[in-house]
């Protein structure tokens, strides 16, 4: 009985370590003076709806909040399948902008960060995520 019943104990807690637990995502990279950290509160990224968050900084690392950020996702072509191509804006919600993105098939997604800061558009930072 002690035996049936730990082995039900630890079957439980594989499964909420395993589907229970899911751990967010951040990473950034540097163009020009700009700090760009691209967020996602879970991850890896589920097909379907996902809400991810940029946060802009400068070199002193005060948040930049009077920029455009325009967000491009795309898995690029693969043998026997198109790519597939999204856009979006992202809306400035306190000190980051936020975006939705629909993805719609599991697998490695680009997402291109555009940044427009008083007319100058900076260099295209690329990160990459992955959807299941």
């Amino acid at each position: 009985m002690k035996k049936r019943l730990l082995v039900m104990l630890v079957a439980l807690i594989s499964l909420v370590v395993v589907f229970g637990c899911t751990k967010g995502y951040e990473t950034q990279k540097t163009t020009g003076d700009v700090t760009i950290t691209l967020s996602a509160g879970s991850y890896p990224l589920v097909k379907g709806d996902n809400t991810l968050t940029v946060k802009l900084a400068d070199a002193s690392g005060k948040s930049v909040t009077d920029a455009r950020v325009d967000v491009r996702y795309y898995m690029p072509a693969m043998p026997g399948m198109a790519p597939m191509e999204y856009s979006t804006q992202a809306m400035q919600s306190g000190n980051t902008y936020a975006f939705k993105a629909n993805i719609p098939m599991e697998g490695g997604w680009r997402v291109d960060v555009i940044t427009n800061r008083g007319g100058t558009v900076l260099p295209t930072v690329t990160f990459n995520v992955d959807a299941r």
